[in-house]
């Protein structure tokens, strides 16, 4: 088979499952996992997919914010359910722009009692409108696609500060690998809350699993709590072994692992 012919197949592949397995391919089409190897750089450098440890992954351009907003999924409430009962009394929070974040703060009840910082003004609007929560917000321009502030007035914020918890919106995750920003700029700021951060928490549909993006936030690890759809067929084991706490999430039903 021709290198163009190859690089056709793992297309259709990618574009099937979202994900490829060099060794998986190698053994396929009877050549050496460098060939594929190669074959995955290129398509790379094409802007198709997105190279991880031992294959690669569909890249996806990123839906912007008011998209994401509208899609008003019942696990996106369950998830921010969750994350806002996690939330500690008292304490200091960074919430980070993004749908189900916004949820988050939709489901913090008037009462509570902690200081949240936020980049996102909609989230600020709602914390500010029915919450009884301290609200301080970041410097800079908002960036529309994402619904928050990301450049450099932004990350200066953040000097001094150090939250409890940073309640993370990602673009991708990857096993092995971490949590994943489809933006320079935005992996910058988020990589410096997360640096800043005691605990995070972080929610991911099964897309997220799916979806390639070429930025890394922060690695898994025991200071992470990765919320995640309860029915999806995953293999979370290489999370788990970093001692990060998995919480899977179904509707109103929850389990732990």
């Amino acid at each position: 088979m021709l290198t163009q012919e190859r690089q056709a197949v793992i297309r259709d592949r990618l574009e099937l499952s979202g994900r490829v397995v060099a060794a998986d391919l190698a053994r396929e089409f009877s050549v050496s996992e460098d060939t594929i190897r190669r074959d995955l750089r290129e398509l790379a450098s094409d802007g198709f997919c997105e190279r991880v440890y031992g294959g690669a992954l569909l890249r996806a351009p990123a839906r912007p914010f008011s998209e994401r907003v509208a899609n008003g999924h019942p696990l996106k409430a369950a998830f921010a359910a969750e994350i806002a009962t996690r939330l500690p009394e008292g304490g200091f929070v960074f919430i980070d722009a993004g749908s189900t974040n916004l949820a988050v703060a939709e489901a913090i009840r008037p009462g509570r009692q902690m200081t949240v910082m936020t980049n996102a003004p909609a989230i600020a609007a709602v914390l500010t409108l029915s919450s009884d929560v301290e609200v301080i917000m970041t410097g800079g321009s908002v960036n529309r696609e994402l619904g928050g502030s990301i450049g450099a007035r932004a990350t200066a914020s953040l000097d001094g500060l150090y939250p409890d918890v940073f309640v993370l919106g990602t673009c991708g995750i990857v096993r092995g690998e971490g949590m994943f920003a489809s933006d320079a700029e935005e992996q910058v700021f988020k990589a410096r809350v997360a640096e800043r951060s005691r605990h995070i928490i972080t929610a991911a549909d099964g897309d997220k699993f799916t979806e390639a993006a070429p930025y890394r936030i922060a690695p898994f690890s025991p200071e992470v709590t990765l919320l995640v759809e309860e029915d999806k067929d995953q293999d979370l084991s290489l999370i788990a072994a970093t001692g990060a706490e998995i919480v899977r999430v179904r509707g109103k039903e929850m389990a732990r692992g």
